[in-house]
């Protein structure tokens, strides 16, 4: 017993010395890292109709959105434009919700495809062109493939090269002013609002995240106008982030076209959820290097990313936007990519309702416009009407980089510091260690020294690959709205066996799968207080896939600590 209790104290030495450093070093890393920078948007005049899945261009001074759809996920064939602090509504002759908009050269707007029925339901054929000079639209073309979730990009001739598609065949066609677009040939892998970067030899390449069917694209293929796919290794570790929208090529561009150069930035991520950026040049993929990390945590939560780069070539930054869902916070981080590392600064807004979702516009003056969209994929029934502008275009984001490591001379005192905590902190728990092993031997010889615990599981490859598919099924698909289902449907759903998405759930979350799915319905069901206080909590339990209100109640409880009421009371006075 006195050997026990000496050891007992002993480590409860080790481990208060162990905190005190922990503790030193984060002070000092804090030190080091400048704040968040916070951004005050400004509300202009609200569109005529809330939509998502929506168009959004800048042309002849004005601010225009295109077709998407509205409350209840119904399309809507109208079109807005912002002149004399007012939005004017058009008529447009088809619907393009999850279509195409691509400003062309000659400053019309070219508009294809999108969902063909209301709920985001199958594809369409139509095409038609928006003269912003006169407000108007003609309707004149038909796909070749009818497709939702499509890119395009304009060669030099004029010319727009068309790809992508949802829950449809995927191709590559080709638009040159004719009322039949023409079909050019078939794609490796089918891609659902895929990246498309023009090449000096007037090729081009096709990147994709997700297939048709919302499945994770594996392995780094990468699909050509002329020639055969490309295998690219880099983007067998990093994948393209999945855009919200389908992306525009002229956007991410950071380099001279007009010369003939053509130099992209495309956002990654690996199977830890790290993002990067990847600077492509024809066919050659390369990070950029920053600073630091882009950062994947606030002080709020984890900041989830969901646009290309929007490129401003006349400051030389580039902004990708994110939010934390539980906030509604948005986040924008800019990016200095002419240097070298890239300086990073991540700006924050308060929370802002129904923001996310739509790619904002780069205005002239560098500022950014918001205009619409929705917080995720579960609230395509209540878009927003709200357009925010985001002011860069006088800001200078040297001033306040998120980790200044570029700027070491003015924090050599809190790093000697820091390296002196650290130091001294493993100095003394080696003596406490070796004191400890000293007097156990010393005083008990004849016993053995008690075994450490085990280190926790770590996935495999395969459990690593069913572990992202589960979370884009749950994130993307909303799979745990749907009540009722059981272990083996999402099994089913996940083409694999119940037993093994039990184990890869509790060995990566040290959970039961219910407690995994639930969880996410308790989100929803927050999502729902916030947005509808007056809702009853039987309609709340039932719309978050719950069985009925007692089971809500459980769950909520069982991961918040209060039932819904309490949280709601408390949410309120925050």
């Amino acid at each position: 017993m006195q050997i026990e209790k000496r050891l007992n104290l002993m480590r409860l030495k080790t481990t208060i010395l162990l905190i005190a450093v922990l503790l030193g070093v984060n002070v000092c890393a804090e030190k080091t890292q400048s704040p968040f920078v916070k951004i005050e948007p400004t509300l202009l005049p609200s569109l005529n109709i809330p939509r998502f899945g929506h168009g959004v261009a800048y042309l002849n001074g004005e601010l225009t959105v295109f077709g998407g759809h509205t409350s209840g996920f119904v399309l809507t064939r109208t079109a807005e434009y912002l002149k004399d602090g007012k939005w004017h509504l058009l008529q447009m002759v088809y619907n393009h919700d999850g279509g195409l908009s691509l400003p062309l050269k000659s400053g019309e707007v070219l508009l294809a495809g999108g969902y063909e029925k209301n709920l985001g339901i199958g594809q369409t054929y139509e095409v038609e062109m928006y003269n912003p000079t006169t407000h108007s639209f003609n309707g004149f073309g038909c796909l070749a493939t009818k497709r939702t979730h499509h890119s395009g990009v304009e060669v030099d001739s004029g010319k727009v090269i068309i790809s992508g598609n949802w829950y449809h065949r995927d191709s590559i066609e080709l638009y040159k002013g004719e009322m039949l677009l023409t079909g050019l040939k078939d794609v490796s892998v089918s891609k659902s609002v895929p990246y498309l970067f023009r090449t000096s030899d007037n090729n081009v390449l096709i990147v994709g995240r997700i297939d048709n069917r919302g499945h994770l694209i594996d392995g780094g293929i990468v699909d050509r106008l002329n020639g055969e796919p490309l295998h690219i290794p880099l983007l067998d570790e990093w994948h393209p982030l999945l855009p919200s929208m389908s992306p525009r090529t002229d956007e991410y561009l950071i380099s001279d076209a007009d010369k003939g150069d053509y130099t992209y930035l495309l956002p990654v991520s690996n199977k830890s959820g790290q993002m990067a950026i990847v600077q492509v040049h024809d066919t050659i993929f390369s990070l950029l290097p920053t600073v630091c990390p882009i950062p994947m945590e606030s002080r709020w939560g984890p900041i989830s990313y969901f646009t290309p780069v929007i490129v401003d070539r006349q400051s030389q930054r580039g902004y990708i936007m994110g939010i934390n869902s539980a906030t509604r916070r948005q986040f924008i981080l800019c990016v200095e990519y002419a240097k070298r590392p890239a300086p990073l600064t991540l700006y924050y807004t308060e929370p802002l309702n129904n923001a996310s979702g739509s790619i904002p516009v780069l205005l002239p003056d560098g500022d950014l416009v918001i205009a619409g969209g929705a917080d995720s994929i579960s609230t395509n029934f209540s878009p927003s009407a709200a357009v925010w502008l985001l002011h860069f275009g006088n800001h200078d984001p040297s001033e306040c980089v998120l980790l200044d490591s570029c700027t070491a001379s003015r924090s050599w005192l809190w790093w000697l510091m820091g390296a002196a905590l650290v130091g001294g902190g493993v100095v003394m728990y080696l003596l406490i260690r070796r004191r400890s092993s000293s007097r156990l031997s010393a005083e008990q010889q004849s016993e053995k020294p008690s075994t450490t615990d085990s280190a926790p599981q770590r996935l495999s490859a395969a459990q690593e690959q069913l572990m992202q598919r589960l979370v884009q099924l749950m994130e993307e698909e909303r799979f745990y709205l749907r009540s009722g289902q059981t272990l083996t449907d999402l099994a089913n759903a996940l083409n694999t066996n119940s037993r093994y998405i039990s184990d890869c759930v509790n060995t990566s979350r040290g959970c039961s799968v219910s407690q995994f799915v639930n969880e996410y319905r308790v989100r929803h069901a927050q999502q729902l207080m916030r947005e509808n206080p007056d809702m009853k909590l039987a309609a709340i339990a039932v719309d978050s896939g719950f069985a009925n209100d007692k089971a809500l109640v459980r769950s909520f409880r069982e991961f918040t600590g209060m039932t819904p009421t309490e949280w709601k009371s408390n949410a309120a006075q925050i």
